[in-house]
């Protein structure tokens, strides 16, 4: 059975754990995988990306509410935008 390995950078478990700050470097602030018997146990992910992910997260959770109210029945009300300033 083949795993899926969901970015281009991996290393082993083992390298992984001889020196953590020496694999961060080398992989130059892109995401990568740390590998259990050639198999993805995690990844490690740079700061940015990860806020990144959060606000995308953010968003499609944000989209979802507008659908669902849009899509509910309740009556629009039509406003100016700087009739709210």
């Amino acid at each position: 059975m083949l795993d899926r390995v969901a970015t281009q950078l991996a290393t082993t478990i083992s390298e992984f754990k001889k020196n953590p700050n020496e694999a961060v470097a080398l992989a130059h602030n892109e995401a990568f995988a740390v590998l259990t018997n050639n198999k993805p146990s995690f990844y490690v992910v740079p700061p940015a990306l990860f806020e990144t992910l959060i606000d995308m997260i953010d968003e499609i959770e944000l989209a979802r509410i507008v659908n669902e109210r849009r899509n509910d029945g309740t009556p629009r009300i039509r406003v100016k935008i700087d009739d709210l300033a």
